[in-house]
């Protein structure tokens, strides 16, 4: 099968360009192509940007090589052009390669010319797929550098909203029924879940969310997000599933995937105003060196690929180059955090993908996620949340953090549930009381793994060589690889993140005590 070439031909002579693609079909090419002789005719064929190589003759009644050359470095296009001239001299050839041909060829001597064009293309697909990883590499420097920030941000905001969340609890739960108070505490509930929703978004996008990723069917989790997309895009927005059956296995936080899609619909909802059709398609897919050519950020290998499609307004060239950075938004003043498409780049990337976007005004956009494959298993079966059944607790509990505030509300929870608590500020203020209670036992460590003097990583690996039955559930406003390896631990580890409710907390003590 003939492989599709575009070519843009500046050429004044029909029969010439006839030619010249009879050569090109001879080279197993199948050209599409467009002739001009004009520089108002170029310019208006290059403002579609379909082309893979240009072909220039040198001299030409209303045009000329030169000025040709000139246009298309104007345009700003990484086209590769070719001079094809009947007559052409030596100084000539080597002005018209110092203004940016690549070759050039003799129309006698067309046997050069699909050699050429393979040469050229290949050199094209690499410039490209390189300029592809660089501004991808790029866009991951940004997000670190802004993650870090944020990582911060969240992690001091998530403190001080465990506590607005913990004592709100306390509030609800301690008036009675009809009290008009009870009214003031939900409202505050509402806008604290409301913040920590938002810090967890800077935390996906910076990638400093602790995920949990395991073997998933993709296809499954897209059925299963379904009814909450037709949720959000509403009525008039046609939702369509293609799912290639039998994917590859990949190894995803699947809560964290479920939100990216919620969040690309969303995004598709707002471009189509009137209505339209939202397409989300699953495929088998093995990415090769250069396999498109169209600039691919994606390594070499097999990956599970998720397209979302929408039929809406499309994205301007100007605003595609920003769409994943943070705060960055299109929509009006109060419509939009500009974090939606920020956190998506940063969830896929800290799950291992890719997320790439196409877009034409008024055509619509499409995201492409890759997730590369993983060993053949089965996937788990999914097993369905049980409640679980809290109960008064008996153990004894060392709570360590340096925010009063959570650590007074942690300790009146657990205090409250009927454990022994012991508590502490810091790292070192936590061993002092150990050594205090030499004789007792500590079923519980409970720590924040960011704290001045001694964090919590250090402290739980120094308390388990005094005390090694004792187990540890860390807590963090925001966590990444450099403080956070459950391995390094040991079995007896566990994690929850901030902020949390106290029945989240509570549950989550019973299930590490094994109660």
């Amino acid at each position: 099968m003939n492989k599709p070439i575009c070519v843009l031909i500046v050429e004044d002579s029909e029969d010439d360009a006839f030619f010249l693609l009879r050569e090109i079909r001879r080279g197993g090419y199948d050209p599409s192509h467009r002739r001009v002789d004009t520089p108002e005719a170029m310019k208006s064929a290059l403002s579609d940007d379909r082309w893979d190589i240009v072909l220039i003759d040198h001299v030409m009644p209303l045009f000329s090589g030169p000025a040709a050359l000139a246009l298309l470095k104007e345009s700003g296009l990484d086209l590769p052009a070719i001079i094809v001239s009947g007559v052409i001299g030596e100084d000539a050839a080597v002005d018209a390669m110092r203004a940016g041909a690549r070759d050039y060829i003799l129309k006698d001597r067309l046997n050069r010319m699909v050699p050429a064009i393979d040469r050229e293309l290949g050199e094209s697909r690499q410039r490209k797929d390189l300029k592809a990883m660089q501004e991808h590499v790029f866009q991951s420097q940004k997000m670190e550098t802004v993650g870090r920030l944020a990582g911060g941000i969240a992690h001091d905001f998530n403190n001080m909203l465990t506590a607005i969340l913990g004592y709100t609890y306390s509030g609800i739960r301690d008036l009675p029924e009809g009290d008009h108070r009870r009214l003031y505490f939900e409202e505050i509930q509402k806008a604290a879940e409301r913040a920590a929703n938002l810090t967890q978004q800077l935390l996906a996008f910076s990638r400093r969310q602790i995920i949990e990723p395991k073997i998933v069917d993709l296809n499954r989790l897209v059925i299963d997000t379904s009814t909450m997309i037709r949720s959000v895009i509403g009525e008039g927005i046609e939702l369509v599933t293609l799912l290639e059956p039998d994917l590859y296995n990949v190894e995803v936080d699947s809560g964290q995937m479920a939100r990216v899609l919620i969040n690309l619909a969303t995004n598709a909802r707002d471009a189509m105003p009137q209505g339209g059709k939202l397409t989300v398609e699953t495929n088998k897919v093995t990415v090769g060196q250069g396999a498109n050519g169209t600039g691919n950020s994606v390594a070499p290998g097999d990956y599970t690929l998720l397209t979302i499609s929408d039929n809406g307004v499309g994205i301007s060239p100007e605003d595609k180059e920003h769409l994943f950075e943070p705060f960055f938004t299109t929509k009006e003043v109060g419509k939009g955090t500009g974090l939606g498409l920020a956190t998506c780049f940063g969830i896929v990337e800290q799950n291992g993908g890719r997320i790439e976007v196409d877009s034409d005004l008024d055509r619509g956009t499409t995201f492409r996620i890759h997730l590369p494959r993983v060993p053949d298993e089965e996937p788990p079966v999914p097993v369905a949340d049980e409640p679980v059944n809290l109960h008064r607790g008996t153990e004894t509990v060392l709570i360590v953090e340096d925010e009063p505030l959570v650590r007074n509300m942690v300790v009146r929870i657990l205090f409250e549930q009927g454990y022994r608590v012991l508590e502490a500020s810091n790292g070192e203020e936590a061993l002092r009381v150990v050594k205090s209670h030499v004789g007792e036992n500590i079923h519980l460590l409970l720590t924040d793994l960011v704290m001045p003097q001694m964090g919590g990583k250090d402290l739980a690996e120094q308390l388990k060589t005094w005390r090694p039955n004792t187990k540890v559930l860390l807590t963090s406003g925001y966590s990444n690889d450099l403080v956070f390896q459950n391995g390094e631990l040991g079995g007896n580890v566990s994690f929850i993140q901030k902020p949390f409710m106290p029945a989240d907390l509570v549950a989550k003590v019973q299930e590490v005590l094994g109660a």
